[in-house]
């Protein structure tokens, strides 16, 4: 299957700090890919870079074989990559429900039929309590679930998850692993950054361990958890 998602030699440097050294990957259509390592191993950073909010100072993203490392946010939204945000990334002024309409309203879909997009997947992540609750108003976890509402909302190609399940509450983590089987079912694919192991281990079929900015472990969960070289960078 050709890769939706090809990455060679990316690097970037924050003050003579190499925070990605070459790094190179490739996700395939509808794959479920976790992005694990210890703090400070450049995993938000690759997905900065990734979708557009950094620019690499050295490589190239190809994203369905066309070269993206030089669009905006913007235009990588319009070839269907789409991201969540670690703090949640919400509006907080805006309803529950407004913010999962945003997604929809910035790509042009009319407010009644957005509305009724946003509305549905709200309800199907368990929110309609707070559906017109202030987001600034939400807990951590819940704001959470609404950025992540406000990539199923939207027609995507790849998903770029950061911590989705950070704040969540257990059933509402597994109701996020459930739309995420549901997306790749479709065609969809994530590339997910987790510090929780074992959801990120049960919900996606390889994973790669960034260390120090590069790649130091790319398998299936079985491999990655033998590997002596990822218990040791873990643990040091």
């Amino acid at each position: 299957m050709n890769p939706v998602l090809e990455v060679a030699a990316i690097r970037k440097v924050f003050g003579g700090n190499h925070v990605l050294n070459d790094v190179n990957l490739a996700v395939a259509q509808g794959e479920l890919v976790a992005l694990v390592g210890p703090n400070g191993a450049g995993k938000t950073t690759l997905l900065n870079v990734l979708s557009g909010q950094l620019r690499p100072d050295h490589g190239q993203i190809a994203f369905d074989g066309e070269d993206v490392t030089g669009l905006s946010p913007a235009n990588r939204k319009r070839h269907a990559m789409v991201r969540s945000y670690q703090d949640g990334g919400v509006f907080g002024d805006l309803t529950t429900l407004e913010n999962v309409m945003v997604a929809l309203v910035a790509r042009g879909v009319r407010r009644a039929t957005a509305r009724n997009a946003a509305r549905a997947v709200v309800q199907r992540l368990g929110l309609e309590r707070v559906l017109n609750e202030p987001a600034k108003r939400l807990s951590g976890g819940q704001r959470k679930l609404v950025d992540f509402g406000r990539l199923l909302v939207v027609d995507a190609r790849l998903q770029l998850l950061d911590e989705p399940t950070a704040g969540v509450l257990p059933a509402m983590c597994d109701q996020m692993a459930t739309a995420i089987r549901e997306r790749r079912d479709a065609g969809v694919a994530s590339l997910i950054i987790s510090h929780d192991l074992p959801w990120a281990l049960d919900v996606c079929s390889r994973v790669i361990v960034l260390a120090r900015g590069a790649v130091l472990a790319n398998g299936s969960p079985e491999a990655v958890r033998a590997d002596p070289s990822v218990r040791e960078a873990y643990l040091a």
